[in-house]
């Protein structure tokens, strides 16, 4: 399984990565790092990812822009996005439901918070 983990703190990057790597499954996780949504759409034309852990506020292009290309195209639309970001207003989680996201965590999060919302996410994949 390819995660993609975007955000522009590779404190953050390390923390999802490291807790991951925790997973019962996690030596069938392959993982990918981008700075930005930008970033993260040119490793997409690369790799096939089947999961992006996503940071909404980011420089060059932001976590709402990239759901929005990423739901826009069919070549990506089995990829699951995680929302990872300090976003955590009602209006903001149903605003990017509504765009297809498939779960949310809000930062600061915990290890349990991160592998619950994955776990949610993984076994539907399954």
């Amino acid at each position: 399984m390819n995660i993609l983990l975007v955000d522009d703190s590779l404190l953050i990057r390390t923390v999802l990565q490291n807790t991951l790597n925790t997973h019962a499954d996690a030596d069938k996780f392959t993982f990918h790092c981008a700075s930005n949504g930008k970033a993260a759409l040119d490793i997409m034309e690369k790799s096939p990812i089947d999961l992006v852990f996503l940071d909404w506020n980011m420089p060059v292009m932001n976590g709402e822009v990239f759901v929005d290309v990423v739901r826009q195209d069919n070549e990506y639309r089995n990829t699951r996005i995680i929302m990872a970001t300090t976003e955590g207003q009602k209006s903001s989680v149903l605003k990017m439901a509504k765009k297809g996201i498939n779960g949310y965590i809000v930062k600061p999060f915990t290890s349990k918070s991160i592998l619950k919302s994955f776990d949610a996410v993984y076994t539907r994949m399954h």
